[in-house]
């Protein structure tokens, strides 16, 4: 007796009833899902950007767009393995029932639709809504870098940059004559005219020519942010020169690479996409207010609360949002220690010698940090460790960085023969100023938020609903380096991304549902 289990079907068997590709899925399988979900979504806008009267007729955007979005879900991001898939995976066979779809049709396809994309992420968002799995009235903000397509050894300084620049336009008007003088014997010797084109080794330099242009120019702009600032670098920063658009960045595993920064806001009920951006450089702070601005757009409900991590706590941020009646929960940006003896029941008097030790100090100055000085609003003054008064001497106005500054400053007019005069004053100064700027109240309310046990809670969630799709974009998706070079490509392809998460959540919510039922 045979006891090994034998073959359903022998591979040289003719039958006559075949499985069908549909039964060939089964019925609980999540691609099932994730194309019932896409027939919720209006194509339209795709639909109207092609021409219907002349050549092959072209696959519907509906299955080019899903086999993207579920070979995102599944980690598969490259286009030539997306073609593998549509002829080799019975689940891709199904979802594009038997095309085999051209890899570079697809890598197309992947950077043609930039404006329905976004209608794209939007609808889905919708969906999400409808089903119940959204709370638009709490938003959470989380950023990180994402290694650009770029060496992190293609990067230039500026004089190696200059150095390239002038070679390669040396390089390109040799060649450029040379092609001049062929194309003029060739015509002179059977009477053709020069071609349209550039000669393919020609069109490369071009092409590496451009994005030299893009670097330099690049560089131009970053020396222009660090004009009255005393940087570390006499050789000034670097920029990548393969994709000019990213800036080299710190990476969490160690050391500096070319990067994008990508930005995500979360809704606060099941960790939704709602708002994605992407920065060629850190400026974090600066994503809050569109955020907020693109969620109200994109669903029409404006977020009451905003958590976001120390990175995006920016004055005029708790500004623009207090002014907007929305919540947020940031925590400062310079760490407040655990213990600070300078809070205490009657801050006039002296504090006592044995913890003069404990006051924080500033990691900038080794000095007596400013959170050792408190502030009485009723008298417009500070009070030191020792309860001597700093009222206010001069206000300071300027402009740096786009931004409006005003502050007020105080200054201690009695510092002679104080003991914490060597732990305060900083080099020959003789007194002790502290700086308060407009935006001062807000961080003490925020400060205030944060230390509550409301506030507390509240902003533990903060985790899961930012860390989370991280995680499941650098593990499940693969998402751990970009493919595309550009921040307009590189948008896209985020934008891809956030809607592949999207449905696969989506998914996951359904395939939960309809087991409980």
């Amino acid at each position: 007796m045979e006891r090994w289990a034998q073959p359903r079907i022998a591979r040289d068997q003719i039958v006559l009833f075949s499985p069908t590709l549909d039964d060939s899925i089964d019925a609980a399988h999540p691609v099932r899902l994730f194309e019932e979900t896409l027939r919720r979504i209006d194509f339209s806008q795709w639909e109207a950007q092609y021409v219907l009267l002349e050549g092959q007729p072209p696959i519907h955007p509906r299955i080019m767009a899903g086999v993207i979005l579920y070979g995102m879900s599944l980690g598969i991001r490259s286009s030539r393995r997306l073609e593998d898939a549509t002829s080799n995976r019975l689940d891709f066979i199904w979802l594009c029932p038997g095309r085999v779809i051209d890899h570079s049709t697809l890598a197309g396809f992947r950077t043609r639709f930039e404006q329905p994309l976004k209608d794209l992420f939007r609808q889905i968002g919708r969906v999400a809504i409808e089903l119940g799995m959204v709370n638009l009235n709490q938003i959470a903000l989380d950023g990180t870098a994402k290694r650009s397509n770029n060496s992190r050894y293609a990067t230039a300084r500026r004089a190696s940059l200059e150095q390239k620049v002038k070679a390669l336009d040396e390089q390109i008007e040799q060649m450029m004559q040379e092609t001049a003088a062929t194309d003029q014997a060739e015509q002179q010797l059977l009477g053709e005219s020069s071609p349209t084109k550039l000669p393919r080794e020609l069109q490369a330099l071009k092409d590496r020519q451009e994005r030299l242009a893009r670097a330099l120019k690049r560089l131009e702009e970053l020396d222009k942010k660090r004009e009255g600032r005393k940087d570390l670098s006499a050789k000034g920063p670097a920029v990548p020169t393969t994709d000019p658009d990213s800036s080299v960045l710190p990476n969490k595993g160690g050391g500096h690479a070319p990067n994008y920064t990508m930005v995500l806001a979360t809704e606060g009920k099941n960790g939704l996409i709602v708002d994605n951006q992407v920065l060629g450089d850190n400026n974090e702070p600066g994503t809050v207010l569109p955020a907020v601005k693109n969620v109200q757009e994109s669903f029409g409900q404006k977020p009451q609360q905003v958590l976001a991590d120390s990175n995006f706590n920016s004055g005029e941020n708790l500004a623009e949002l207090a002014q907007a009646g929305i919540e947020p929960l940031m925590p400062p940006r310079q760490p407040q220690p655990k213990e600070n003896p300078a809070r205490r029941e009657d801050p006039t008097q002296p504090l006592p010698a044995e913890q003069h030790e404990k006051l924080p100090i500033s990691p900038q100055s080794k000095k007596l940090d400013r959170s050792a000085f408190v502030y009485q609003p009723g008298s417009d003054c500070y009070l030191c460790p020792m309860g001597r008064r700093l009222p206010f001497v001069e206000m300071k106005v300027y402009d740096r960085d786009q931004r409006h500054v005003e502050q007020r400053v105080y200054e201690c007019g009695d510092c002679a023969n104080c003991p914490l005069a060597a732990r305060c004053l900083a080099g020959k100064r003789p007194v002790r100023r502290v700086v308060r700027d407009q935006h001062e109240p807000l961080r003490e309310q925020m400060a205030a938020r944060m230390n509550s046990e409301g506030g507390k809670a509240t902003y533990r969630r903060r985790s899961f609903l930012c860390e989370t799709p991280f995680a499941v974009l650098n593990t499940v998706m693969n998402l751990r380096q970009l493919l595309l070079r550009g921040i307009r490509k590189v948008q896209m392809e985020v934008n891809w991304t956030c809607s592949a998460y999207n449905l696969w959540k989506i998914v996951k919510f359904l395939s939960r549902q309809r087991v409980v039922s």
